[in-house]
């Protein structure tokens, strides 16, 4: 019941933090926050994310910090981890760790992907 209890408490904290946000569906998501060239890596992202975390993100920010602000590892431990693999999965790129580790918001997560896809104009060897 202790475990229950916290979660839900972690819960309610995630969607205080994004409570007084319009809505907005993935696509309009990346629209709103990306240029043209990442809108569509971010609502995919934004896609995933939803998976991996127990509250509604439509009101989310990409500068919401993910472990901070949306609680992703209060809520489930696992699903920082599981997440990175579904991006590595959905866009045939590796995430190395130590990258991993320092990305911090979504934004940090949508600015990586768009380098390492064919085509990037910012595409690194990294």
């Amino acid at each position: 019941m202790g475990v229950f209890l916290v979660q839900r408490s972690e819960k309610r904290r995630a969607l205080r933090h994004m409570e007084r946000r319009v809505p907005l569906s993935d696509t309009e998501f990346g629209q709103t926050f990306f240029s043209h060239d990442r809108a569509g890596i971010a609502a995919r992202l934004r896609h995933l994310l939803q998976r991996h975390i127990v509250v509604d993100l439509s009101g989310i920010h990409p500068d919401d910090r993910l472990v901070e602000d949306l609680r992703m590892d209060a809520l489930d431990s696992l699903s920082t981890v599981e997440f990175i693999v579904d991006v590595e999965k959905e866009f045939g790129i590796s995430l190395p760790n130590d990258i991993a580790e320092k990305m911090r918001t979504l934004r940090d997560v949508v600015d990586f992907v768009a380098t390492k896809l064919p085509n990037s104009p910012l595409q690194t060897d990294r």
